[in-house]
């Protein structure tokens, strides 16, 4: 048995730091120091290939949802601009036209995400893929959470930072922030 050098408290044999007063127990080694031991999900997504193999799916995944979405706008866009340029005024209309179909597309991409997942827990590129999202209990996520879950997908670097994030605050390569605020998670399906 172990005991706390500081206030004498019973020690757990794998505690790393004493439960009652916080001081670090002698010889106790942290996951840092331990060989093969994931000290953030980008260390893991750097050194596990499954790992690796999951971000590549949902990257996959994302880019086929993105080009659907992107496609329909594109359509949507030239039959709106062409009268356009048939009046005059080309550049200065390009110009407010390129701002609007920005705006527009990231609200719509969130939009598409949200409802297809709440409404069948995949989207089409999740469905090639052969992914599904999931909330806690294990049933396709409210239109609350894959709201909460698809924010960040409103804007590139907003969704970058959402990964970036996830992945360095946990040990965990199966979650973007996002997603663990929404209570949700993305598997096989």
């Amino acid at each position: 048995m172990a005991f706390c050098a500081k206030c004498g408290k019973q020690l757990d044999p794998d505690a790393a730091f004493c439960p009652s007063c916080g001081t670090p127990v002698a010889g106790a080694r942290s996951a840092a120091s331990t060989p093969g031991t994931p000290i953030s999900g980008i260390d893991s997504v750097i050194r596990q290939p499954a790992a690796q193999q999951y971000w590549l799916e949902r990257i996959v995944a994302f880019v086929i949802d993105a080009i659907v979405v992107y496609v329909v706008l594109g359509i949507l866009a030239a039959a709106f601009a062409l009268p356009v340029f048939f009046i005059g005024g080309v550049a200065a209309m390009a110009a407010m036209i390129a701002g609007v179909f920005s705006f527009v597309a990231g609200i719509v991409l969130v939009a598409y995400f949200t409802l297809a997942e709440s409404h069948s827990g995949t989207s089409l590129g999740k469905w090639a893929m052969g992914l599904v999202v999931r909330s806690k209990t294990g049933r396709n996520p409210t239109l609350v959470e894959a709201f909460t879950r698809n924010i960040s997908k409103i804007y590139w670097l907003l969704l970058l930072l959402d990964v970036v994030v996830g992945l360095a605050t946990t040990r965990e390569y199966t979650q973007k922030l996002s997603d663990r605020f929404a209570g949700t998670y993305v598997s096989k399906r």
